[in-house]
């Protein structure tokens, strides 16, 4: 399968369950205001995240190193569904 990245003349980074580096939880990471854990996909992936413990978190900037965009999911699929429509 190819994946379709979003555009980026500067940084992307991707990342998988970041909050267990912390010994933390989805819920608590969203209670706790981590920038990963704010914008996402859906209402639905949000409960769906914190439910399962699972997070998708991409940040991109498209243009130059000012300026980007983030969104998470609990779903890779999903999440990079939705980068088509941002990107």
């Amino acid at each position: 399968m190819a994946i379709e990245w979003p555009k980026h003349e500067a940084a992307m980074t991707l990342t998988h369950n970041e909050h267990k580096s912390y010994y933390s939880t989805v819920a608590e990471e969203i209670a706790g205001g981590h920038p990963a854990y704010q914008d996402w996909v859906s209402p639905e992936q949000r409960q769906k995240a914190i439910d399962t413990n699972e997070c998708w978190h991409i940040l991109w900037y498209p243009d130059t190193p000012v300026g980007s965009y983030s969104i998470s999911a609990a779903d890779l699929d999903v999440l990079l569904e939705a980068v088509k429509g941002i990107s």
